[in-house]
């Protein structure tokens, strides 16, 4: 098939005042009826993939702007130049979205691709040469719609809130994807305990079972059990992972285990990391020759390659188990971005050509499989899989690892939601040193406030002090849950790594205040929830409105240090609230 010349459309701003010209190579382009003002929609169908990629190009002049929000990005909130801003999106990896953000919250590019899209090079950056913004996007994989190789360039130019531009985003993935997206057990918005860093890989029947009868006790209602089940070796590498089967000197019999948790009133989540395959396993002789290549310079471990039929029937099996022979309640399915291979090998004869559909082919027969066992079951993935993609298979997704870090914590939980859709989102495992403050141990919740709090500390062994701490935190997750989590998220400077974060709801406003301690409200709240995640003992509002409220003030652990009635002064209200403490104000109706 010829590939077709270079086609053009043009990008306009919503007042006409601006407008460039946008290139696409080897495909066709057709503009769509735009939802709304601002927003342009323009169908793009690759003319042959295998031959070529599609890529588009088009020159923007953004004032004002201080970071580029990416969909994984960690702690890296600068404006990259456009020679070094290549991003590789795949399906396992990232998501096609970028929006460049000014100091005052305001978005006025946002670029996303739509949901068919596989795989891609995703650059916005600035152009030395011209003092704008280049948008270079590469794609080279998408799912075929009415067969051909159709997807949808969104550009939203409505200055927006940069929250509010990309639930647009999602809210366009969550309608092409429809009925295709995994249903989200209430219970995957619920605390949970994890092993991870309390035991590492010395885990066993035994620690798993306490874990999970303390987590009850502090409200946790499932233990995920990491990695350590599946092999006696506790170097931290992974030279033994691939046949996925409990170790008899840990792990003696799973299916009771599991029933003894269960017991406990605990659901149970298992660690599977199925594309590692090690040079110990029983699998590598069947399926050595069958990988990507190997993942580590001792050469130990291989990324298995999904577009071999034999090797999805290996690991469907593998996730399919634990499920049905040992009753488990859901997989915490890790590494799957080690398929996110730069330069595979060329293709095997077989039923997929890419390794983004090799593995797509492998998740829709573990979902189906594993729904048609347990309709609920619940499946956890790591935050660089926030592909929408993804959405047909996970239902939870977990910030990425940052032991210890209060900050980063809040950053990929606020990073997480904002491209979750409705899929649940929890931080990375909770933890802190015996004999760390109070205040330090509140710093690790307040840190994660939207989202759900894993916790990954010997509970039973806590000091009062620290005791008090988890559960008062707990109980606030838990209490204020339909806010913290389904509210409006309204995070503040992306740039500066989310200053202040907001949840706002029909009930309650909720503020968490990091680095800047003014908050400024746009409208006065009935009831306004504000907790002191600075360094200091005070906050300060503005516009807490004219009438009469009432203050209550309390500690990092919950205890009530003042209560007052009071009309909040005009300009800014200083109120003093301890570190990691919260003040609730509640306005007084007046008869």
């Amino acid at each position: 098939m010829p590939v077709p010349p270079q086609a053009s459309f043009e990008v306009r701003s919503p007042d006409g005042s601006t407008a460039r010209i946008a290139t696409v190579s080897a495909a066709t382009v057709r503009e769509l009826d735009a939802p709304m003002a601002g927003v342009q929609l323009v169908e793009i169908v690759a003319a042959d993939l295998r031959v070529e990629p599609v890529r588009i190009r088009w020159t923007w002049p953004v004032e004002g702007a201080a970071t580029l929000w990416q969909a994984t990005q960690g702690s890296h909130r600068n404006l990259p130049t456009d020679w070094g801003s290549q991003r590789d999106v795949r399906s396992v990896r990232s998501a096609p979205v970028a929006a460049l953000v000014r100091t005052d919250d305001v978005s006025p590019l946002v670029v996303s691709l739509s949901s068919s899209v596989r795989g891609c090079d995703f650059a916005v950056g600035v152009n030395e040469e011209t003092a704008e913004h280049l948008v270079e996007l590469v794609v080279d994989d998408v799912e075929l719609v009415d067969g051909q190789h159709r997807f949808t360039l969104r550009i939203d130019l409505r200055a927006l809130h940069f929250a509010a531009g990309l639930r647009g985003v999602t809210d366009a993935w969550t309608a092409e994807l429809g009925e295709r997206i995994a249903p989200v057990p209430e219970i995957a918005r619920t605390a949970m305990y994890s092993t991870w860093y309390s035991d590492h890989q010395h885990v066993s029947e035994e620690s798993v079972e306490r874990h999970a009868s303390t987590g009850a006790q502090y409200g946790c209602s499932a233990v995920i059990v990491d990695d350590g089940w599946q092999t006696d070796n506790t170097q931290r590498g992974y030279a033994y992972c691939g046949d996925w089967e409990p170790t008899s000197s840990s792990f003696p019999d799973m299916a009771e285990h599991v029933r003894r948790v269960h017991a406990l009133g605990v659901d149970y989540v298992l660690w599977i990391a199925p594309p590692l395959m090690g040079r110990h396993s029983k699998a590598w002789d069947r399926f050595s020759d069958r990988a990507l290549g190997f993942l580590d310079e001792e050469q130990t471990t291989v990324a298995l390659d999904p577009r071999y039929p034999e090797v999805r029937e290996h690991l469907v099996e593998c996730c399919v188990r634990p499920v049905r022979d040992w009753g488990v309640d859901g997989l915490k399915i890790d590494f799957i971005d080690s398929w996110a291979w730069k330069n595979p090998p060329p293709a095997p004869e077989g039923d997929c050509a890419t390794v983004d559909e090799g593995v797509e082919l492998f998740f829709a027969a573990v979902r189906d499989e594993l729904q048609r066992l347990r309709p609920d079951l619940l499946i956890e993935f790591r935050q660089d899989y926030v592909n929408p993609r993804l959405w047909q298979y996970g239902t939870f997704l977990r910030a990425g690892d940052c032991a210890l870090d209060a900050v980063e914590n809040r950053v990929r939980t606020v990073d997480a939601r904002l491209l979750a859709g409705d899929r649940a989102v929890h931080s990375d495992m909770l933890m802190w040193h015996p004999e760390s403050s109070p205040e330090a141990v509140a710093e690790q919740f307040v840190g994660v406030l939207f989202s759900s709090a894993q916790v990954s500390v010997e509970l039973g062994s806590l000091p009062e002090a620290h005791d008090r701490v988890v559960r008062y935190w707990l109980d606030f997750l838990r209490d204020h849950a339909a806010t913290l989590l389904r509210g409006e998220l309204v995070p503040v400077r992306p740039d500066a790594r989310y200053t202040q974060v907001a949840a706002i709801s029909a009930e309650e406003t909720i503020v968490a205040v990091y680095s800047n301690p003014v908050v400024r409200l746009s409208a006065p709240a009935d009831v306004l929830i504000v907790v002191n995640g600075g360094n200091e003992p005070i906050v300060l509002l503005d516009g807490a409105g004219d009438g009469p409220v009432e203050v209550v003030v309390s500690d990092c652990s919950g205890i009530e240090v003042r209560r007052s009635s009071q009309t909040p002064p005009d300009g800014l209200w200083a109120i003093d609230v301890p570190v990691c403490g919260v003040a609730r104000i509640e306005r007084i109706a007046v008869t």
